[in-house]
């Protein structure tokens, strides 16, 4: 799959049941309780412990991590 993570745009091999989280971090508390996972997907915040990494396909996906705040993404 295909996704573009802080502004970066990445090829990655996933299992169809790996969460975003498993494919960001591969850590956490996978019940979306402690608040940690919580990303934007083309501009919503989501918990990327509670969703599959395929459903990101093509998404920009803003971590954190990120750096630099940007504009507004485009919705996939």
């Amino acid at each position: 799959m295909t996704l573009t993570i802080d502004g970066r745009r990445q090829a990655r091999e996933v299992d169809a049941l790996h969460t975003l989280a498993d494919v960001l971090c591969r850590r956490g508390c996978y019940e979306g309780t402690c608040g940690t996972c919580a990303v934007t997907v083309g501009g919503e915040t989501v918990r990327s412990c509670l969703m599959l990494a395929v459903q990101c396909e093509g998404a920009h996906v803003r971590t954190a991590a990120d750096p630099a705040p940007r504009e507004a993404e485009p919705f996939v």
